[in-house]
């Protein structure tokens, strides 16, 4: 069973979430089709800030012994990738703001970015799930962009995404990283931010 959460939970880190928005406002939206030919144009700075540069920093920090383990057990250690991932993401929302796309889906990085701010700031006095606000990020967002971008209700993929949030939180308990109440306000954060960001991004 550990070993299933431990699958789990590297599928759906919470650093891959904005690649997997990426990938899924390919396929639900119209960026599909306004943008047809940019698909790798516009997820390769996306896989390189939010991924390849927090992924690099971390194991630095863990290779300086800044951080004792890479799961980040350690509640007050997770202040310096949380700030490593800040800087990187902020990096990223600068890149994609000169690559002339929606204002929504700006939003949809800042609000990584905000998320990210909160944790830091409840990370000074508590642990709270990264794996559960970045997929919670992930619903939220996608959310927000189809009821007030898109104006659909894709209901297949909403109940696959809350299934894999089960699967995450539930590998989370399974594997004692969290408790039930960080589990539960990791994905409330992640998803009340989301979905707001996107919400204003998509009415100007």
């Amino acid at each position: 069973m550990k070993s299933v959460a431990h699958l789990i939970s590297t599928l759906f880190q919470p650093l891959l979430m904005p690649t997997y928005g990426v990938m899924l406002l390919f396929v639900y939206t119209c960026f599909g089709v306004i943008y047809p030919h940019r698909f790798w144009g516009i997820i390769t700075p996306v896989i390189f800030y939010s991924f390849a540069i927090p992924v690099i920093l971390i194991l630095i920090l863990r290779r300086m012994k800044i951080i004792s383990d890479l799961s980040l057990k350690v509640r007050r250690e997770r202040i310096y990738p949380y700030m490593v991932t800040l800087l990187s993401y902020t990096a990223m929302i600068w890149r994609c703001t000169r690559m002339h796309i929606p204002a929504w889906f700006l939003m949809i990085m800042l609000s990584s970015v905000v998320i990210m701010a909160v944790a830091i700031l409840i990370t000074l006095k508590w642990k709270i799930s990264a794996h559960m606000f970045g997929i919670g990020g992930l619903i939220g967002g996608a959310m927000s962009v189809s009821y007030f971008v898109e104006r659909s209700n894709p209901a297949y993929m909403f109940m696959g995404l809350f299934i894999i949030a089960g699967l995450i939180g539930t590998s989370r308990l399974i594997l004692r990283r969290h408790t039930l109440a960080q589990v539960i306000a990791g994905f409330l954060l992640g998803h009340l931010l989301s979905f707001l960001f996107v919400w204003i991004g998509a009415h100007p």
